[in-house]
């Protein structure tokens, strides 16, 4: 490696000037993306314009941006006219031409970072172990910091989302003493317009963004039935690649692997080695009982001032959320429960059950909560919450290898943010990979592992503190809604007060200072300097 770092210094001051040309253009096309933080009443955040065009693949499989393509015809008009002479230098070629990425999962997280990366005219291909897309029905949100990070990350993402979800149109987020008799008002309440969730159905949005990459992407970006088994990194005199061995015996070799295969990752247990504690998921000793119902039918239960907001239930060991989704003929209900029994298989995360084990829960609450969990049907599935609390990874990337999503940082919902999380992941791999990929192609050895391992590690240092702390922070917010923290107890303002500093750290966050924090760490990483400022 430091032979081949010598060799590059040798370019360095070529690279430096050339990809500050490059960010100055691409800051005067995209317009200035500032992240305010505003007051409580104050109007919601702007969101950034779309990142420029992105580069497209012409009918031989060469990569060109709409400049390039623009320089290419400019060059053959001249040509043809015999009375200018013309002398244009060919533009110097750069890792980007010849670098292939897997993704490893085909899910939300796996396709939008394929977006971001085709974006950027990066060769993918995702390599997805179902036959087909396939997700829960169950609804979600994203904030107005985690839509910021989808229009940093391809204009396709913010439009596959614009597609199927729906802004929350009343002004709080409620909570509720569910339990208690005579306790009617909103314990406290959260502005809406501070989060600014816009909901939808997964299944809807995954089903988007695989149109949107096929769309992008050249055939057969997206390979089906694909199982990891396993992977090696090859030294750079067998080729530099990281070859991938799947379950039907198919071979791959390519440039760099981002797993976003999940909570139960084999790229992250590969990566990591079996034996490391990171390499598995742990039990929250929390289940929750979760489905999509006809809106009608939970207004009915709770009266149209709760079944039309988004408003949470809070009790002993157990809380409800419910929202409405899908421009607001579905709400989105789930029931979150404490539980002592060991989950019985951590490689099945779901299980049937009866009704009346979710019944059981909330046997002693008031009538309006009993009668929204009777909505769920009469064998709903079980979903049991592991996440990545009790062993964090202490590094999301070994070599040409990273992990992102909940691949990385598998979190509970109760911050409603796991998903935002691998979101910023996206933006963030998106940014550096471009970053190191647009330096020149020298042929000097190792340059492109080089670039890549140096984008990875960038990667990982700029977001491992923030989404571990999203993964902490989501579980503590889980046990005071519970009535578990034995500090807070059942005191409503001190419950509030806790979780209104959590949630505040989350989203008041500048996603723009990490796009580029980020690509200043790459820039110094591969220039062979110290990590970039902070």
């Amino acid at each position: 490696m430091g032979s081949s770092w010598s060799s590059l210094r040798e370019t360095k001051t070529r690279y430096s000037k050339r990809m500050s040309q490059v960010f100055e253009s691409k800051k005067e096309s995209e317009g200035a993306i500032v992240v305010a933080i505003e007051p409580v009443s104050a109007t919601p955040t702007s969101e950034p314009a779309p990142p420029a065009p992105s580069p497209k693949t012409n009918g031989e499989g060469t990569t060109t941006t709409d400049t390039e393509t623009a320089t290419e015809t400019t060059t053959q008009n001249a040509s043809s006219n015999t009375s200018i002479p013309t002398s244009i230098e060919a533009p110097t070629p750069t890792l980007r031409e010849t670098t292939h990425i897997a993704i490893i999962g085909g899910g939300i997280i796996g396709l939008i970072t394929a977006l971001g990366l085709l974006h950027r005219g990066i060769r993918v291909t995702v390599y997805e172990r179902a036959s087909k897309l396939t997700e829960t029905s169950a609804g979600f949100s994203f904030s107005s910091g985690a839509r910021q990070a989808m229009s940093h990350t391809s204009p396709r993402v913010r439009e596959a989302l614009r597609n199927v979800a729906a802004p929350n149109p009343y002004p709080f987020i409620r909570y509720f003493d569910g339990f208690t008799p005579g306790v009617e008002d909103p314990l406290w309440q959260i502005p809406a317009e501070r989060p600014d969730y816009h909901g939808c159905l997964r299944a809807a949005f995954l089903e988007a963004l695989g149109s949107e990459v096929r769309s992008a992407g050249d055939e057969g970006v997206i390979r089906f039935g694909m199982s990891l088994e396993g992977y090696e990194e090859l030294s750079e005199e067998e080729g530099g690649k990281v070859r991938l061995t799947f379950g039907d015996g198919t071979v791959v070799e390519v440039d760099a692997v981002i797993g976003c295969d999940g909570i139960k990752s084999r790229t992250r247990q590969i990566m990591l080695g079996e034996d490391d504690p990171a390499a598995l998921p742990g039990f929250t000793h929390m289940v929750a009982y979760r489905a999509v119902i006809p809106l009608d039918a939970v207004v009915a239960a709770m009266g149209e001032d709760k079944g039309y907001s988004h408003c949470l239930h809070v009790g002993p060991g157990a809380y409800t959320v419910t929202y409405p989704i899908a421009n607001n003929t579905l709400s989105n209900m789930i029931l979150f429960c404490k539980t002592t029994t060991p989950w019985p298989d951590a490689n099945k995360l779901l299980a049937s059950c009866l009704r009346s084990t979710a019944q059981e829960a909330i046997s002693t609450w008031k009538p309006d909560i009993r009668s929204l969990i009777a909505l769920l049907p009469e064998t709903p599935s079980k979903w049991a919450m592991f996440d990545m609390s009790s062993h964090p990874a202490k590094s999301y990337t070994r070599g040409r290898v990273c992990v992102a999503g909940d691949a990385a940082h598998a979190s509970t919902p109760f911050l409603a943010s796991g998903a935002a999380m691998g979101v910023e992941d996206a933006a963030v791999l998106s940014t550096v990979l471009e970053t190191a990929l647009a330096r020149p192609a020298t042929g000097s050895a190792g340059e492109k592992s080089a670039a890549i391992s140096a984008a990875f590690r960038a990667f990982s240092a700029r977001r491992i503190e923030r989404s571990q702390m999203v993964v902490r922070y989501s579980r503590e917010v889980g046990e005071m809604c519970m009535w578990q923290d034995e500090e807070v107890g059942r005191d409503p303002e001190q419950c509030f007060q806790g979780i209104w500093r959590r949630y505040s750290d989350v989203w008041e966050f500048d996603v723009q200072e990490m796009v580029e924090g980020a690509r200043r760490d790459c820039i110094a990483l591969f220039e062979g300097g110290e990590k970039g400022s902070s």
